[in-house]
């Protein structure tokens, strides 16, 4: 039972993807009917943290990745488990979504494959608040998004865990070096126009989001987007 096991594990097929904040091809393989499982469990019976919880767990199983994914933005994360989805069940999903003009309930099809991550133009890592002072922004992790879940319209936590570096002319300055105490400070003394900007670094991150069109009762053809698992897969 032992070789015929390791054998069924080595049997499982693999695929590869790019992955969308580092542009690395990463292996995967599809999930197995334990990993299904718990998968459904946690959509059905926990909260979306839980959900995303046991998602990274499944990510770190099925994917060849150097670090945890629960250290990995959320997009990264949305954007493994469609491709995931795809490979080990099926493609097609049918969400119901809420008609926002008559308020009725519609099941829509959606075609998974059709996702990809939608970059915006104006996103920059590298931010200059003024003639000598350089932002560099990392992207906030799973786990940063889950911590900073009760503050959804509060950036000022989230702008203090993703700040990477600063640059001005004389010195680079590795924020890890520093206490977050000294970087707390350093957001204080921003001006608005300064802070919006940092802020500007979350509005414009790659997001994974769908336009389908539906019919209401009235014979009316809509259309809504779709914007992350959220709105995929319920």
């Amino acid at each position: 039972m032992k070789e015929l096991l390791e054998r069924m594990r080595s049997s499982l097929p693999k695929y590869n993807l790019k992955q969308p904040s580092s542009g690395k091809i990463i292996s995967y393989r599809p999930f197995t009917v334990k990993e299904e499982k718990v998968l459904l469990m946690a959509t059905t019976t926990g909260t979306y943290e839980d959900f995303l919880s046991t998602l990274t767990d499944i990510i770190d199983d099925c994917f060849s990745l150097q670090n945890e994914s629960r250290n990995l933005p959320l997009f990264d994360i949305e954007y493994f488990f469609i491709k995931l989805r795809c490979k080990s069940i099926g493609e097609i999903v049918e969400p119901i979504i809420t008609c926002p003009y008559t308020g009725e309930k519609v099941k829509v099809n959606l075609n998974l494959e059709d996702i990809e991550p939608i970059l915006n133009e104006d996103h920059k890592q590298k931010i200059e608040l003024n003639g000598n002072i350089i932002v560099t922004m990392k992207y906030p992790s799973v786990d940063n998004i889950i911590k900073n879940r009760d503050k959804v319209n509060d950036y000022f936590d989230l702008v203090i865990q993703s700040i990477l570096s600063i640059e001005t002319d004389q010195e680079l300055i590795e924020t890890s070096n520093y206490p977050k105490s000294s970087l707390i400070e350093f957001v204080e003394l921003l001006t608005d126009d300064q802070y919006r900007k940092l802020i500007s670094f979350f509005k414009t991150m790659p997001k994974l989001e769908k336009s389908v069109k539906y019919r209401t009762s009235d014979g009316v053809e809509r259309e809504i987007v779709l914007k992350g698992l959220k709105d995929f897969f319920r």
